[in-house]
């Protein structure tokens, strides 16, 4: 269910998104399970609440979901922005899940959040701008002081200024074959047969051939994947497009790549 952290309004271009319940006051009022290695979404959320109440930004809701105990969470900066280009606006974000049973690692990270399509990307290049928790662990006693860490870092106007020059350096990076290149993802078992076909759509009807036109075809599937209510993957997308930027998934220089 997509839910309200208050004392933030939520960010959307959409009425739907009005009179939400607050996703504190539903968790605190439910029965829930809190596995012995996980940590509590209800304490990490007043944590996070806690955090950004202490900067001095404009913040809203992108995004806040939770079923089943399982939380995805997106916040933007609105007054903290940079402008790519003209019309081109990317704002300060951050995301974060986490899930009560240990379903899936927690992840707390910078979203560069681009304010004309709504898309936003996941941001893990650099030390400090995110931290992870793996299934198999018990939380660190420390974990606290490291969410602090990357909210700041991820609404830090230094910081955002890096974000903006890996994003602007994309757009002088031309992708001359990005069928290959997409080909290369899903071998790698990245994307399946349907994102690589949605991708290719939306690169190819952007007619930007540069990787930051790639970045943001995936950056779109992500987007319409929430709107199926598919919250897990579109943030699996979302990562993927961090990554993309952060140059993890760069064709092999000698071997040709193969579709499945």
């Amino acid at each position: 269910m997509n839910y309200a952290l208050l004392p933030f309004r939520t960010f959307s271009r959409e009425t739907e998104y009005s009179g939400r319940p607050d996703i504190r006051d539903a968790l605190a009022s439910g029965q829930r399970t809190v596995a012995s290695n996980a940590i509590d979404n209800l304490e990490l959320l007043n944590h996070v609440v806690e955090t950004l109440r202490n900067l001095p930004w404009n913040f809203s809701v992108d995004h806040c979901h939770e079923q089943n105990g399982q939380l995805h969470l997106a916040i933007m900066a609105h007054d903290l922005g940079r402008n790519l280009d003209v019309g081109d606006k990317m704002n300060a974000g951050f995301f974060l899940q986490n899930s009560d049973a240990a379903d899936f690692e927690t992840l707390a990270c910078a979203r560069m959040f681009r304010v004309s399509c709504e898309n936003g990307a996941l941001l893990e290049c650099e030390k400090g701008q995110a931290f992870t928790i793996a299934t198999a662990d018990a939380p660190p006693g420390n974990w606290k002081a490291k969410i602090k860490d990357v909210v700041d870092r991820s609404f830090s106007g230094d910081g955002l200024d890096v974000d903006l020059a890996r994003f602007r350096a994309t757009t002088q990076q031309m992708v001359i074959t990005p069928y290959e290149f997409l080909c290369h993802l899903s071998a790698q078992g990245l994307i399946d047969d349907d994102e690589q076909s949605d991708i290719q759509s939306a690169f190819s009807d952007a007619a930007d051939s540069t990787m930051y036109g790639l970045i943001n075809a995936v950056t779109q599937v992500a987007h319409g994947l929430r709107s199926d209510d598919r919250w897990a993957r579109a943030f699996q997308i979302e990562r993927l497009g961090g990554e993309i930027l952060r140059g993890d998934h760069n064709l092999p220089t000698l071997d040709p790549v193969y579709s499945r």
